[in-house]
Parts: structure tokens; C-alpha cells; sequence
């Protein structure tokens, strides 16, 4: 899927609520550091991350670690999942969380 690219005039400030969200939908293999190198190569500064209920990213380690690296690169990332154990792990690592986009 490719991203659509949002042009802006340099000279204006973009609105909170007007900045583009960029949707990644994981893959139920990928694992820790597979999306935080796509976290990495995405320009997008608010980013829902959609997570499959199969998927390696169970352990709340590794979700505060992604948490961490999402604040270092100044990322604002939430979590979408219809899997409420997913939700429940990613919120307590402090992401915003919810079960569909809208």
C-alpha cells in the first residue's frame, strides 16, 4: 500500500487536528524490531499501527520498548486491535488504543 504524500505550504503551520495519519497494518510475523524499522522509515508523524489478535508483539517488555522508540523518534503511534489483550497490553505501555478506525 502506498502512502499518500501531503503537500504543505512551508510558510504555514499545520493544525494539530489537519496533520495527515498514516495507517501501518502489521503483519502477524513481524515482531519488535521489524516495526520499529518501519515506524522508522515512515515520514508520518501520527501513525495508527493496526495489529493483527495473531501476532508476536504479546509481551509488555516489548511493547514499552516500542513505546520508548516511538517517543524518540517523536512519533505519536496508536494502537488499533480487535484484540482486547493486545489493547490492554499496548494501553498499559501507555499508547492510545482502540478496536477499529474510524
Amino acid at each position: 500500500m502506498a502512502a499518500k504524500k501531503v503537500t504543505t505550504d512551508t510558510n504555514k503551520k499545520q493544525k494539530p487536528e489537519e496533520q495527515a495519519l498514516q495507517v501501518l497494518y502489521v503483519d502477524s510475523e513481524e515482531n519488535l524490531t521489524a516495526v520499529r524499522e518501519r515506524l522508522e522509515h515512515t515520514s508520518a508523524h501520527s501513525i495508527a499501527l493496526v495489529i493483527p489478535s495473531q501476532t508476536q508483539l504479546h509481551s509488555p517488555v516489548a511493547w514499552r520498548l516500542l513505546y520508548r522508540y516511538t517517543r524518540e523518534m517523536g512519533k505519536d503511534v496508536s494502537v488499533v486491535s480487535s484484540d482486547p489483550q493486545v489493547r490492554a497490553i499496548a494501553q498499559s505501555a501507555q499508547f492510545k488504543v482502540a478496536s477499529s478506525l474510524r
